[in-house]
């Protein structure tokens, strides 16, 4: 049974829980946001559940989404 808890994030925080290998957390959000946007109507989704267009965090709703998409962190390595 998973312990990762689905609430709002800080982007960067949350990348880096997804990349925990990566330098920092700037390069991880990077790479979630490339992840991301491989798939066009998937960002569009991330995009609509967004509080704001310059939002720095994820709301739980994202958080969801993300992880039906990609797995919980530490679960996917496929990128």
């Amino acid at each position: 049974m998973s312990t990762f808890k689905i609430k709002s994030y800080g982007k960067s925080e949350f990348a880096w829980l997804m990349f925990p290998d990566m330098k920092d957390p700037s390069t991880a959000q990077d790479k979630l946001l490339r992840w991301i946007k491989k798939d066009p109507r998937f960002h569009k989704r991330i995009l609509r559940l967004a509080s704001s267009k310059d939002d720095n965090e994820y709301t739980k709703e994202q958080i969801q989404l993300i992880i039906n998409k990609f797995g919980e962190p530490g679960e996917y390595d496929g990128y």
